[in-house]
């Protein structure tokens, strides 16, 4: 189910890629066909790119952008390796709850590297898509981005922390709102949540973005 040995990353199996460009490591999620759907695999290349810009001394600032018309639209149902396994009911609720573990501890990486985060958000940004933009430290959303954890709707869980770091930003309140209903919000009421802290037009938000990674840590 989840490949948790290999440290390479395959040719053609590439979900992030990562890019270090005048002291901003940008790390862009590069499957716009599938609206960069999440999966096992990126976590698992999330965690080691991660682990490399930790200690990459020559990185000031991190920028988390995608490519594509969606910044992730949540989980890729038709991912290689997504179906949980095992031979009973509690086998198969054993290994999902490892599974979710391993995945928080991909997460934590990235949410404590060293260096800040600045996220760069466009169209659709659901499920883990919409959990990973909240684990940067600063988020930039372009006027057509769209907000959720959908995951009720779907008879699932949030289970990577969204609803924990909505509480944080937002309070209580909108967690429980946003978590329990799945509905979207836009990227002006994102920003009035304390969600997104700049909206920008479509056609700025790279170029706002990456401004904003190099003015937080400028290089040296």
């Amino acid at each position: 189910m989840i490949d948790t040995i290999t440290t390479e990353i395959g040719e053609g199996a590439e979900r992030i890629r990562l890019d270090v460009e005048d002291s901003i490591a940008v790390l862009t999620l590069c499957r716009p066909d599938k609206l960069n759907g999440w999966s096992w695999e990126s976590t698992r290349q999330l965690g080691l790119l991660a682990d490399r810009i930790r200690f990459d001394a020559s990185v000031r600032a991190v920028l988390l952008r995608a490519e594509g018309r969606a910044f992730c639209a949540g989980i890729d149902v038709t991912a290689p390796g997504g179906a949980i396994t095992g031979g009973s009911a509690a086998e198969r609720t054993r290994n999902y709850y490892e599974g979710i573990r391993w995945v928080h501890e991909r997460f934590a990486v990235l949410a404590r590297l060293p260096q800040p985060v600045v996220a760069a958000v466009q169209g659709y940004c659901l499920g883990f898509g919409f959990e990973l933009a909240l684990m940067a430290d600063v988020r930039v959303a372009s006027e057509d981005a769209v907000f959720a954890l959908p995951e009720a709707r779907l008879g699932v869980a949030v289970d990577a922390g969204g609803d924990l770091r909505i509480a944080r930003e937002a309070g209580a309140g909108w967690a429980k709102y946003l978590a329990l209903t799945g509905r979207r919000i836009d990227a002006a009421t994102a920003e009035r949540l304390n969600l997104v802290q700049l909206v920008v037009p479509e056609a700025e938000l790279d170029a706002t973005s990456r401004a904003l990674a190099a003015e937080i840590a400028p290089p040296p």
